[in-house]
């Protein structure tokens, strides 16, 4: 497994450190400099002062204080609301920037296409596949937006899906997939809150120009005359002041925005061709942006504060400096070395659609993550794309094979659920219980869109339904279990933004040592006998970076229920050390079957780790 991705999320970690740095520095200057305009404006301090020598003392400093308290507060509001407009994550981005979400079983041949690509890609990212949001724009271009991938969603504008084959789309949406697994969302989502509260200032400042403007033509022209303190003159200075104040703020701050999004697209177009294998895929999509009319522009009002999540460059930039991404040709030449440097001839959308209307041959990546994408059954495959046939699947998973146990629970569900939703798990069961482990996992992940479509009333019968089903036997098992937490974790974040890693937690995994051999402790116990079990135990504690009790604690599941967010909110490197004993406990015996490798992906799919098969 490549480390790669724990890397490039630490960096991106630390990357919003250094922005919240930035801003704490841009804001103490935006503070003095308002406090100059404010003492300049409304008379206390002469401008021509400032070049001889004066006393600090003369300064009134109840007024900087007051000035300084205003100017904290404002910004400190304005980062507050965006960041509660924010918090219920990626959707809400999608929808800022007019996005509609797709119907998961839609069968306009553009949007099936679309919907198959982005399947394929969490498959092969291995994670939770995301709602897709279709954006009412030409332009060509797409962003992934969330804090996590349990609420990522994906966003790709209609100019895309018309103007890029198969391939080509492949690789924009492999782009963004790796946008996730390198944590470049949540620094991208934070840096939205942050500009917005240093533009603040600008807007507080116009708001009081536009409405200072009447009230001081009448005194103006009244011939009235006082001194700056009293004038609407001094009014209307400290607004333009405050205009000029936000704004340079806001032209230091997308500096900053620049700057950090430029490196990590080239990142994210190296990681694209990780997933795909096929590097002139996203070379093809850059291309073709270079020679569309419209090239990547995105018309949305939002489309400024939200630039950096994009593809391409989202708008039109007059200086070089402010762009967030890379020169087009720049990117082309770093994915294909010998590119001649010219852009195709435009194509017209009736081409692309064409070729979207032929039979969808599914999955172009290669190697290992071919090999665990294994087909389901079609009727497997229609019903994942749908809510009630999706709750179906999940309680075909969540059933146990013991006759009484299975009774009781297709009782619940016809109890709790209803006698149609009982028909339809008879109906998809047997084919369920034929799947292997990895295609049971596919499965699961592939359910996650259409249970997001539910309404919340039905959501919350659903989750009282998969708790019944799991506790209807005395004995739970690691499947069933993890099945209801995936379910948990990946989906109630979708109605309960409180359910949302918002930020990593500064805990090592000594600290945490309970959680860890929680875990650690259920996933020996899929080792087989007591003696594998020990041997799992013990493989995984040579991984620890602390010591850890030898005795391997008994499995509780509602315990490790209860500590999962901690070890969910875990630092990238901290989860790197984590997965390693997880692996090594897994592989103790040195043979990787089926129901192994499932229990990996399983795992990592929960825990939000970058697990990339070998």
């Amino acid at each position: 497994m490549s480390s790669n991705f724990f890397s490039q999320q630490d960096l991106a970690r630390r990357n919003t450190r250094i922005l919240v740095l930035l801003f704490s520095l841009a804001v103490l200057l935006l503070l003095l400099l308002t406090n100059v305009i404010a003492l300049i404006s409304l008379g206390f301090v002469d401008p021509q002062q400032l070049s001889g020598p004066w006393h600090w003392q003369a300064l009134p400093w109840d007024l900087v204080v007051a000035v300084s308290a205003v100017v904290l507060s404002a910004v400190g509001i304005a980062v507050l609301i965006k960041w509660l407009q924010l918090r219920a994550g990626g959707k809400v981005v999608a929808e800022s920037l007019g996005g509609v979400r797709l119907s998961p079983d839609s069968q306009d041949p553009l949007q099936r296409r679309l919907l198959n690509v982005v399947e394929e890609m969490a498959l092969a990212a291995n994670t939770p596949v995301p709602p897709v949001y279709l954006l009412p724009e030409t332009g060509i271009n797409a962003f992934a937006a969330g804090y996590s991938p349990s609420d990522a969603v994906i966003g790709v504008t209609q100019g895309c899906i018309e103007q890029l084959n198969r391939d080509e789309l492949q690789g924009v949406v492999a782009h963004e997939f790796s946008h996730i697994l390198n944590g470049d969302m949540r620094m991208n989502i934070r840096l939205i809150a942050i500009l917005n509260g240093i533009l603040f200032l600008g807007h507080i400042g116009y708001y009081i120009l536009r409405g200072s403007r009447g009230s001081s033509a009448v005194r103006i022209g009244s011939g009235r005359s006082g001194n700056n303190k009293n004038s609407g003159g001094g009014i209307l200075l400290l607004a333009l002041g405050l205009v000029i104040v936000g704004y340079l703020g806001s032209f230091f701050g997308n500096l900053i925005k620049a700057a950090v999004s430029r490196q990590r697209e080239f990142l994210a177009d190296a990681s694209a061709v990780q997933f795909t294998r096929n590097p002139r895929g996203i070379a093809g999509a850059l291309k073709v942006i270079g020679s569309h009319s419209q090239r990547s522009k995105v018309g949305n009002s939002n489309a400024d504060e939200n630039s950096h999540l994009f593809f391409a460059e989202a708008i039109s930039r007059w200086a070089a400096i402010f762009a967030t991404h890379p020169p087009l040709a720049t990117r082309i030449k770093r994915l294909e070395p010998h590119w001649n440097g010219k852009f195709p001839t435009p194509r017209t959308a009736q081409s692309v659609t064409d070729t979207a209307e032929q039979p969808d041959t599914g999955s172009k990546t290669t190697g290992t993550t071919e090999r665990l994408q294994q087909a389901l059954p079609l009727l497997l495959l229609h019903s994942s794309r749908q809510s009630e046939p999706a709750i179906a699947l999940i309680c075909c998973l969540l059933l146990r094979q013991h006759d009484d146990t299975r009774t009781r629970q297709l009782h619940l569900i016809k109890e709790m659920g209803s006698a149609a939703l009982l028909q339809q798990v008879d109906q998809l069961c047997d084919s369920v219980d034929n799947l292997n482990a990895l295609q049971q996992v596919q499965l699961l992940q592939r359910v996650m869109p259409a249970l997001k479509t539910l309404s919340e009333q039905r959501f919350v019968q659903f989750q009282q339904l998969i708790h019944a089903l799991r506790d209807a036997t005395a004995t739970p098992g690691l499947t069933q279990w993890l099945c209801c937490q995936f379910v948990e974790h990946s989906v109630a974040v979708h109605y309960q933004t409180s359910r949302i890693t918002h930020r990593h937690s500064n805990q090592n995994l000594a600290q945490q040592a309970a959680a860890v051999s929680a875990l650690l402790a259920l996933v020996s116990s899929a080792a087989g006998d007591d003696k594998a079990q020990q041997q799992a135990w013990y493989s995984a504690l040579q991984q620890l970076p602390f010591a850890a009790a030898t005795e391997r604690p008994d499995v509780n599941f509602t315990v490790l229920t209860q500590q999962l967010p901690q070890l969910l909110a875990l630092a990238p490197l901290q989860k790197q050390q984590l997965w390693q004993a997880i692996d090594a406990c897994v592989r103790a015996d040195n043979l990787l079957q089926i129901p192994e490798q499932a229990l990996l992906l399983a795992l990592a799919l929960l825990l939000e780790i970058p697990y990339q098969p070998e």
